[in-house]
């Protein structure tokens, strides 16, 4: 996610999904040998939209032309993009808040009711979705996290189960609208 705030410190586009790089693993060979859930989610990843040379000129434009660029929004556009918050998405936030107060003040099994709640109330936000799984699917005193975010007894669902039930890695997010 990336948004783009001016020298003046105001947002002149809202938060979108934003890459300025295509990942090379997208176009790398899936390896026969890995265990088919593996290659499912690498075949799910490829059906995500790639928008990175896109989004890259858009940057760029902006970058030289500042206020003038195409894709610099006014205040009001900046609203009107910016994704709706009702009464349930403000009450996930908040709960997604305080679960990540406890993780690092209690620990995360105090987080985790918190964090169940955040996805009850908002389902479509995979940031509070990742996070918890993250948590759950690291190995303790790894040195990277699991971004492949399998099943877990804690929490309901997983990256590739909610994606393909939520229609594929084409509808995974928003797109950007350059």
């Amino acid at each position: 996610m990336a948004v783009w705030i001016d020298e003046n410190g105001m947002l002149v586009r809202p938060a979108e999904q934003a890459s300025i790089e295509r990942p090379a693993s997208r176009d790398r060979e899936i390896p026969a040998d890995l265990p088919q859930r593996i290659q499912n989610m690498f075949r799910e990843v490829r059906t995500i939209p790639d928008h990175s040379t896109e989004y890259r000129a858009a940057l760029l434009d902006w970058v030289h032309n500042g206020s003038a660029s195409r894709f610099a929004l006014s205040p009001d556009e900046v609203v009107a993009r910016s994704q709706p918050s009702g009464d349930e998405q403000a009450r996930a936030a908040a709960y997604f808040d305080l679960g990540q107060h406890l993780l690092l003040t209690v620990g995360h099994d105090a987080a985790v009711p918190w964090w169940r709640e955040a996805h009850r109330l908002f389902p479509d936000n995979w940031t509070y979705k990742r996070q918890a799984w993250t948590l759950v699917t690291t190995p303790e005193g790894a040195a990277e996290n699991d971004l492949m975010q399998g099943p877990n007894a804690v929490y309901d669902g997983n990256w590739l189960d909610d994606v393909v039930a939520g229609g594929g890695g084409a509808k995974y997010y928003v797109e950007p609208r350059l």
